[in-house]
This record gives C-alpha cells, sequence and structure tokens, in this order.
C-alpha cells in the first residue's frame, strides 16, 4: 500500500506530437513510482472523469457537424476545470503524484499555435480552468513531423484512434503543433523539459527517472 506523501503532491504532465510514445512512457514512470510506495493516479486528458470522457468523445469522435475552433477551445476548458477539481486536486492534497497524458501546454499548442486562437484568452483560461494549480514538471516528447504522421498512420487501425479529429489534420497543422510545443518550453525552462522521443524507450524512461528522482529527493 502506498504511504509515502509529497508535500502539496506532485503533478507532471506528458506533452508533444502525436505518436511521441507518451503512453507507453507514463506507464513505466508509474511502474518505478508505484515501487518505492507513492500513491500515482495516471490520468489523460481530455478525459479521466465520467463526464470528461464525454467530453472527450465529442472533442475526438463527433463529426455530426463541424465543431468551430472557438467551441473546441472551451470543451477543453471545461473538461480540464472538471478534470482538476475532481481528480487531480484531490490526490495532491492526499501528497500523491498525478501523471497525466496531455495538459494545459496541449491546448497552447494545438488551439494557440495551430488553430491561431487569441493567446491572451487561452491565457486566461488556463488560470480560470487550473484554479492557478500548474504543472509542477512537464514532459515534452519531441519526434519529427514525418515520425510523427508515419505513427499514427499504423496507430489509426486500433479502436482508440479510428477517426481521431487531431490525428487526421494535415503536416501544417503538426508542425504548429510541434513548434508550440518547443517554443511552450523554451519560455518556461523550469518547468518543461524536452526530450528526445525517438531513441530507444528505456534511454527515454530514464531520463524521465532522472528527472522526477531530482523533483521527489
Amino acid at each position: 500500500m502506498a504511504n509515502k506523501k509529497i508535500e502539496n503532491g506532485l503533478l507532471i504532465t506528458f506533452e508533444g506530437p502525436e505518436g511521441s510514445g507518451k503512453t507507453t512512457q507514463i506507464k513505466l514512470l508509474a511502474e518505478q513510482l508505484s515501487s518505492l510506495e507513492y500513491e500515482v493516479v495516471v490520468t489523460r486528458e481530455p478525459g479521466g472523469t465520467p463526464l470528461c470522457e464525454k467530453i472527450r468523445e465529442l472533442l475526438l469522435k463527433f463529426d455530426e457537424e463541424d465543431i468551430c475552433d472557438e467551441a473546441e477551445l472551451l470543451l477543453f476548458g471545461a473538461s480540464r476545470a472538471q478534470h482538476v477539481r475532481r481528480l487531480i486536486l484531490p490526490c495532491l492534497k492526499r501528497g500523491g503524484i498525478v501523471l497525466c497524458d496531455r495538459f494545459v501546454d496541449s491546448t497552447t499548442a494545438y488551439q494557440g499555435y495551430a488553430r491561431k486562437l487569441n493567446s491572451n484568452f487561452i491565457q486566461q483560461l488556463h488560470d480560470f480552468s487550473l484554479g492557478k494549480r500548474w504543472p509542477d514538471l512537464t514532459f515534452v516528447l519531441d519526434i519529427d513531423v514525418e515520425t510523427s504522421l508515419q505513427r499514427t498512420k499504423k496507430r489509426a487501425e486500433g479502436k482508440e484512434h479510428a477517426n481521431d479529429r487531431f490525428e487526421a489534420e494535415n503536416r501544417a497543422f503538426h508542425t504548429a503543433v510541434r513548434y508550440g510545443f518547443l517554443d511552450i518550453a523554451e519560455n518556461n525552462p523550469g518547468r518543461v523539459k524536452v526530450i528526445d522521443a525517438s531513441r530507444p524507450i528505456e534511454i527515454i524512461a530514464a531520463d524521465l527517472w532522472w528527472e522526477v528522482y531530482n523533483a521527489i529527493v
């Protein structure tokens, strides 16, 4: 049973282009932390609670009408507000560790840099939905756009990613998303760490563990 606690908890988020290996690395890190008797909650965005999972279905799969960019942004904000207050904050208050597959920086990259929505409004939306509880540590698993497109095409055969609205976007969109993540990292060097995700899984995992270990000791 987990019994180690971290004061104010630890929120670690994983960002990056489609197909960058976030799910695999989150699983490995969760196993490592759990073996050290920390409480670990693994979640994702959009998603994480029953309501948020319904919003996820709308955002990724809904095709009965075009979702305008502004509505898309607000749906992400609504999902995040619920996610933070009903799942993330309770875990952090218990001294646990939350590992989240995509979070606030994805909204900045996708809806800000790629959709070109108003950056000031996006920042205000972040402040409102997060309640000022930003991630303690963010990993951007970086791969080039060509590799990203190849990986997402291959996995599109799986049920989870079939007809994903974001994976179906064009090369220019995904290029803008990658640039967005790298720019976010450059502007937030204390929080955001760029990890070369083109390397072997075990090498990436070792780099992530080094950063997390330094955050919990």
